[in-house]
């Protein structure tokens, strides 16, 4: 247990005092509290000298913990008082995070604890899932092109898809196979048209991915022609193979992994029954296999919603009676079949995945509102490892998908005002600035904000990947001379800087987010 004197302005102090009991804490804690009402204003000159003054010493505390915004290093105050000194959380919430902690002397007298932390975290989370990756061997495992692929989750694999490969230029394709590797992809997928042939394109594509990337390459086709080719061109897995083409597909390579599906070779078509889909997915494992190819993985087809459940229970009752043989599930046509953000449908399709013992899911990035999936399914593969070891939910487990929406709620106080105004939404005249206007765009594809400046001083074009980096040279050229359009212009550029980080449209002038209107509905009785 650690002697602790928490140091604080004023205007925190209820909520500094509120978190110490809520954390519960088994150190012994005292609070300072100094005059000066913001605590973010404080610099550690300031607090060296009052708390002289209060006649705190190296007898009464182990640490002195700092506010995480204090301005200095804590060393000035352990050199004037004896004490160790080191920074606390941004937010006063997150206090109890660093009370809970059994030992302080991991945190820093000049970063804010959030930032030790969260490496803290990190490097644990890292730890965990290098011990599930080394727990994989020839035995619980499938290699793909140096990949080990775990006949049964965890940890599960993302494969991400680029979709109608052969209408990119080159550069553009290459750029979207690493911007997909990037973003956390295990294996990159080509897929083509889903009903014209396109051999010399896949193998053009196949040949050429494969110069430009060590990661394994899948192919996604149903094509015999197109899988020949695909197999003599260097590809490592092959999605689509199953009993209504398997006796089409002439070239074999035992190194080459094959995803075979319940198709009917009657209908084409995966049944509906349960039962039945699980029967002829077997039957095409047992086909492929007899063909010569060993590393096969089966796919019960997930269907889209409103019949997503019932495809689940096929995946479900295929692994309890064929444990042996690794499933592969893409998730893709649930996440572009609905109009809900991705990362809450990827996060619990993935989930999903592990409970049916799918390790490997397919994401597909083909429409604006799935841009990101590969990164969300990475994401939500690692939770899911990291909550099946610790045996527990995936929340509070050091990885988190949340983006739109915190875990707490955050309220800090203001001091008293002398007047209290209502601000109304109202139209107002419009002054336009002397020295010109600004017109503000999101290139999305190379990660910038751009703004036209148009006025006295020409026509000058901005670009920055922050609103911060923009903001500082329209104030260090002198391009804005107004106060009103200068807030006018950080509020456009606050909203630019949100939709390039969530890949959302920006328009100048319009709100960025729309809350999603609920229809309600009469439900009274007629008398």
């Amino acid at each position: 247990m650690a002697r602790i004197l928490v140091v604080t302005g004023r205007m925190a102090e209820d909520i500094v005092r509120k978190t110490i009991a809520y954390s519960k804490t088994k150190h012994c804690v005292n609070v300072v509290v100094t005059p000066i009402p913001v605590a973010a204003f404080l610099t550690t000159e300031y607090i060296a000298l009052y708390l002289k003054e209060l006649g705190v010493s190296s007898r009464d505390y182990d640490y002195i913990l700092l506010p995480g915004l204090v301005r200095g290093s804590g060393r000035i105050i352990e050199e004037a008082i004896g004490v160790r000194t080191v920074k606390g959380t941004v937010n006063v919430y997150d206090l109890t995070d660093i009370l809970r902690l059994d030992d302080l002397s991991i945190l820093s007298p000049d970063k804010p604890a959030d930032e030790i932390l969260q490496n803290v975290v990190f490097s644990n989370v890292r730890r965990v899932l290098m011990e599930i990756e080394d727990s994989l061997s020839d035995s619980n495992s499938i290699v793909v092109r140096g990949l080990r692929i775990p006949v049964s989750p965890p940890p599960i694999r993302v494969v991400a898809e680029v979709a109608e490969a052969h209408t990119l230029t080159v550069d553009s394709l290459i750029r979207e196979c690493l911007r997909l590797v990037e973003s956390g992809a295990d294996i990159i997928s080509l897929s083509f048209e889903t009903y014209s042939p396109h051999p010399d394109a896949v193998k053009r594509i196949v040949s050429l991915v494969r110069r430009e990337l060590d990661t394994p390459i899948a192919i996604d086709t149903s094509i015999p022609s197109e899988v020949n080719v695909a197999i003599e061109s260097g590809v490592d897995m092959v999605i689509n193979v199953d009993l209504t083409n398997i006796d089409r597909i002439e070239r074999v390579n035992r190194d080459v992994a094959i995803v075979t599906t319940p198709r009917d070779p009657n209908t084409a078509m995966a049944p509906s029954d349960v039962d039945e889909r699980v029967f002829l997915l077997k039957k095409a494992v047992e086909a492929v296999r007899a063909r010569g190819f060993e590393k096969v993985f089966a796919d019960a087809i997930l269907d889209i919603p409103l019949s997503t459940f019932r495809s689940l229970l096929a995946f479900y009752r295929f692994k309890l009676l064929y444990p042996d043989i690794p499933m592969f599930m893409g998730v893709g046509n649930v996440t572009e079949m609905v109009d809900v953000d991705s990362v809450g449908v990827n996060a619990l399709l993935t989930m999903f995945a592990r409970e049916v013992g799918a390790s490997l899911i397919l994401t597909v990035e083909k429409s604006v509102k799935a841009r990101g999936s590969t990164l969300e399914c990475k994401l939500a593969s690692q939770m899911t490892s990291l909550a099946d070891v610790k045996g527990c939910p995936p929340k509070d487990i050091g990885l988190s998908l949340l983006i739109l929406k915190d875990k707490r709620r955050y309220d800090e106080p203001l001091d008293k005002a002398n007047e209290v105004i209502e601000a109304v939404e109202e139209e107002r005249p419009y002054m336009p600035d002397p020295m010109g206007v600004f017109k503000i765009r999101v290139d999305h594809e190379n990660g910038y904000i751009e703004v036209l400046y148009i006025g006295r001083k020409g026509r000058i074009l901005i670009r920055g990947r922050s609103a911060r980096a923009i903001r500082h040279e329209i104030v260090s050229r002198e391009l804005i001379s107004q106060v009103s359009h200068a807030l006018y212009i950080g509020q456009e550029l606050a909203k630019a800087e949100i939709a390039l980080r969530l890949g959302k449209n920006y328009i100048q002038e319009a709100p960025l987010f729309k809350i999603p209107q609920l229809i309600k509905l009469d439900r009274g009785v007629d008398t």
